[in-house]
């Protein structure tokens, strides 16, 4: 990663760290502030990206892209060298450790900006920053706070870049740092800043330094969020937004693999209105070896190219995530094996047998050999990572104006994405077991239900079931760790819960999955804990383990626990997961509905197991 913008003659460029592609589009995306070795910067717009196309059809329909740009990453440290990802300095404000001067970093004396030029110390970014809710980012406001929200109090109001910070050792805290004006001589600690009404009557100016630090840069929407001080490094500063799909049939045949890495001239000129005839001609020029090796026809081609290009055409509008989710499962239950010889495609699934033991429990067990993800960043935000209930008191009558922040200033036809391969097991519990358990249990959720809310958290798919299939995939990735050596942080969940409002299928399946973009699917380690026998072993041990917790009997009882008390009995003890791997922040979350209570075992779908388990014993 590089400072300046790509194709910017006049940027500055400068080597200055490495970031891992997959945080490229998740941690340290479009906005967030990244901490490098010797500067903090925040990450450019997707504007100034450059890299190589991705296509997805389904998940390009439901975000209505032409393609999606995987970020280009190199291992090079010339500094003459392309830049690879850019990225501005930010803060600007730095300090001086050794004379506490506090200012913009350019007006330290220091040539490279990186020095103060009197006392020859490196200079120190500002560990204080300001966000609004609409995703805005700017340097705290040091002279505003200083003067108490009064420039014109101090004597030299328009005498700027005066300013200086001393640690004091007497107090801890914010309390021990002082903020002081030479000009006037007023004085503030920072004590208090970060107070929810910190800074009221400090104006949002929709500042968006990722673009640029030019006041033409600045976000033409008006802006009436409150400012809030944060700290750089907190984590409700940055909240990255993503979507993903898997690439499943027809999509991820090998000839469809084939036509996507020519996609971009053929879609040009589908696009031109090219005839029939010159599709057939540019048909026989891309993939003339493969034709003459017999493995594919002209025809084969044209018929593939003519689909995947009137899918692309297709209203996006009637195509939701949850018409993708279901196409998934449907995918995922019929299972998939390849048929041609050669390279082996990008979905590969195979129907497992299941133990006596689990039967009546499961309807499908799925192993998912060889799987696509496909994950784009859509925008992020700050302060919280779901747009705001309007009718809450901080947020009365502001204008919430959007959703996310998303990742270019003017809208482009792709997004940031990255490709990523790897392998999973499938699991489709039995649909009588499921509606007779959420028809009993139905009234357990009511609470959770209210506290949800308008939260989009679960996909839209919350229901008793959902918090059922949740719960068990949390205790599944738990326990499949310990049996195949995986970290947790490895394995992630995909969960395929039918949709109570507007669903077309009945759905109840988990997808426990790993991939990875820097190397070509896994070692099979996770798809052999899915044959019967094992899988079986993982199931009794995860019973085992789950009856018991470290915080019980608080936790076992508890109905109020986790983010806005969106978890009954789910804590970090027993059943929390790493952020990476929860689709659903680690809510919605109930230890109860797979093993019951103690007073009460009906309450948990596996409690037949357990019991079986005791009396076996």
């Amino acid at each position: 990663m590089k400072f300046g913008r790509s194709g910017d003659s006049k940027a500055k460029r400068i080597p200055i760290g490495k970031i891992r592609k997959t945080q490229l589009i998740t941690t340290f995306a479009t906005g967030a502030i990244a901490e490098m070795p010797e500067y903090t910067v925040v990450m450019a717009s997707s504007n100034y990206w450059s890299g190589e196309k991705l296509y997805e059809p389904n998940l390009q329909r439901l975000l209505g892209m032409n393609y999606f740009m995987e970020p280009r990453y190199t291992e090079s440290q010339n500094p003459m060298g392309n830049a690879d990802m850019p990225a501005f300095r930010f803060p600007q404000i730095h300090f001086c450790p050794k004379c506490g001067k506090l200012d913009n970093y350019k007006n330290f004396g220091d040539p490279k900006n990186k020095k103060c030029a009197v006392c020859n110390k490196e200079i120190v970014p500002s560990r204080f920053i300001a966000v609004c809710i609409n995703g805005h980012l700017e340097d705290f406001p040091f002279e505003w706070w200083v003067h108490f929200g009064n420039l014109m109090s101090c004597s030299e109001p328009s005498n700027h870049h005066k300013l200086t910070i001393e640690f004091k050792d007497s107090t801890g805290g914010l309390a021990s740092i002082v903020i002081r004006c030479k000009v006037c001589g007023k004085e503030r600690s920072m004590e208090g800043c970060m107070s929810p009404k910190a800074l009221n009557g400090y104006r949002c100016r929709g500042k968006r330094p990722w673009i640029s630090m030019k006041e033409e840069s600045n976000d033409p929407l008006e802006c009436d969020a409150p400012m809030r001080a944060l700290q750089r490094g907190a984590s409700n500063a940055y909240y990255g937004i993503t979507q993903s799909a898997l690439t499943i049939p027809p999509w991820s045949n090998g000839i469809q693999e084939e036509i996507e890495k020519e996609w971009g001239d053929i879609q040009t000129a589908l696009e031109n209105g090219l005839d029939e005839t010159f599709l057939v001609q540019l048909i026989n020029i891309k993939f003339k070896d493969t034709i003459a090796s017999g493995k594919y026809t002209t025809s084969d081609y044209l018929d593939a190219i003519k689909k995947r290009y009137g899918t692309e055409q297709e209203d996006t509008i009637g195509y939701t995530e949850h018409s993708m989710f279901e196409d998934e499962y449907k995918a995922l239950c019929s299972g998939y094996e390849q048929t041609e010889e050669g390279e082996p495609e990008q979905f590969r699934a195979e129907v497992a047998d299941i133990s006596p033991f689990l039967r009546d429990f499961f309807d499908e067990v799925v192993l998912v050999k060889r799987l696509r993800e496909v994950m784009a960043f859509r925008g992020f935000r700050r302060l919280t990572p779901a747009l705001p209930d309007e009718s809450q008191d901080s947020y009365k009558g502001i204008d919430l104006n959007r959703e996310l922040m998303p990742p270019w200033d003017k809208p482009l036809k792709w997004l940031p994405a990255i490709e990523m391969r790897g392998e999973g097991i499938f699991f489709v519990l039995n649909k009588e077991r499921v509606e007779t358990w959420e028809k009993n249990n139905a009234a357990r959720y009511e609470k959770l239900k209210k506290r949800l809310g308008d939260l989009r958290i679960g996909k839209d798919m919350f229901s008793p079931r959902y918090v059922l299939l949740h719960t068990l995939s949390h205790l599944l990735i738990r326990q499949l760790t310990i049996d195949c050596g995986y970290q947790e942080a490895a394995l992630k969940e995909r969960i395929y819960s039918s949709y109570p409002e507007d669903g077309t299928i009945d759905m109840a399946g988990i997808l426990i999955y790993t991939s990875s973009s820097d190397s070509d699917g896994s070692l099979g380690g996770l798809v052999r804990q899915g044959e019967s026998e094992l899988l079986e072993e993982t199931i009794r041990n995860l019973l085992e383990e789950a009856s018991w917790c470290s915080s019980d009997p608080l936790c076992i009882e508890s109905e109020s626990q986790g983010f806005n008390s969106l978890n009954y009995s789910a804590c970090h003890a027993c059943t929390l997961l790493p952020e990476t791997s929860c689709e659903a922040r680690n809510c919605l979350l109930d230890r109860a509905s797979v093993i019951g209570k103690p007073d009460d075992r009906d309450i948990g779908f596996f409690s037949e197991l357990i019991q079986n388990d005791s009396d076996d014993e």
